[in-house]
């Protein structure tokens, strides 16, 4: 049977899918992106795969590498079979319904190869992200339709330097937002990059991620996706983020589910809720400048945490530094987000 009437029944099969206006628009179901077998109560230790250190919090999302110095922004899924020489066999598979955004073939940056779906719900558009590829399934395009299930690639360990040893190869996944449509854009103006941008606005830069656990976790409870936006406006804030400006940007409405209250017809600035990792997760449009000082020497003002915790983090993340005088200033992960924001 030819490949695309194969895909048109496993399409039919997992799901009932309608293209309006470039969106995806589902009734889908959830499945864990690997053979592993796994239930929403499986210990994180017994599916992730550590990193060279053997501890197996390096494979989870967070600051648990290089004792707690570097940030790592995604969910490392061990193999569940391997082929006599080693290598893994599982085919990595799309945990819901969504659309082809984004595929490197060939190994490319810290990703290796791989593949970014983009999904829609309410009022949200997120993406996955399926990393460290051996390979990429054949017959994959940009905008093509991906019902819940569908192969993407085998699982490797690429990762377009020295490669990733075959013990420790691994699913790379990732679940978040994209900063902004027209990264491109800002991109060609940045004067520190010295290659072109090979991937688009699906580069890792313009991609913000969130912690993949609690997502995949709820998605195997219901056995159907979960609403990323409700997850995201559960994470606690770690840096509020005050700007004069009447631009509404792309992301807002992209993601006015992200929004704490509906656009005025007259907007003088917003208030924006970080959560340590840089993910914008609530906005507030303000009617009045939240900044008085119209000569203020930054763009923007911030309040920060209490919580020590949340504040390391973000430090190690880069979205806030510490000054001499123990207060702190947004750091160079915030300063270049907004940058991409209000691009």
């Amino acid at each position: 049977m030819p490949t695309r009437a194969i895909l048109a029944l496993v399409s039919a099969s997992l799901c009932a899918t309608v293209i309006t206006e470039g969106k995806t628009a589902t009734t889908s179901r959830f499945v864990w992106p690997t053979p592993l077998r796994v239930t929403a109560a499986t210990p994180w230790e017994n599916i992730v795969q550590a990193a060279a250190s053997g501890d197996p919090a390096t494979g989870t999302f967070g600051t648990h590498r290089n004792s707690g110095t570097k940030y790592h922004e995604g969910i490392d899924i061990r193999a569940a079979a391997r082929n006599r020489r080693g290598e893994p066999t599982d085919t990595i598979r799309a945990v819901t319904a969504g659309t082809l955004a984004h595929i490197a073939a060939t190994p490319n940056g810290s990703y290796g190869r791989y593949v970014v779906l983009f999904h829609d719900e309410p009022g949200l558009r997120y993406y996955t992200l399926y990393a460290h590829l051996g390979s990429v399934a054949h017959g994959l395009r940009a905008g093509q339709p991906i019902p819940p299930g569908a192969p993407l690639g085998i699982m490797g360990r690429s990762d377009g330097q020295r490669g990733i040893p075959k013990e420790r190869a691994h699913l790379h996944f990732e679940v978040g937002v994209r900063l902004n449509p027209a990264f491109e854009r800002w991109y060609s103006r940045q004067k520190e990059f010295t290659t072109p941008n090979r991937n688009g606005a699906w580069n890792g830069i313009n991609l913000n991620g969130t912690d993949p656990l609690p997502f995949l976790r709820a998605g195997l409870s219901r056995a159907k996706p979960p609403l990323l936006a409700a997850l995201l406006k559960s994470e606690p804030t770690a840096v509020s983020v005050y700007m004069n400006t009447p631009r509404i940007p792309a992301f807002v409405r992209e993601n006015p589910a992200l929004l704490s209250s509906p656009l005025p017809t007259s907007i003088a600035g917003w208030k924006i809720d970080f959560a340590w990792h840089g993910l914008p997760f609530r906005w507030t449009p303000l009617s009045v400048p939240p900044i008085r000082t119209p000569k203020s020497k930054s763009p923007i003002v911030i309040s920060t945490t209490a919580d020590s915790s949340l504040l390391n983090k973000a430090r190690v993340r880069g979205v806030l530094v510490r000054q001499k005088n123990g207060a702190h200033a947004p750091g160079t992960t915030l300063l270049r987000i907004m940058d991409i924001l209000f691009e």
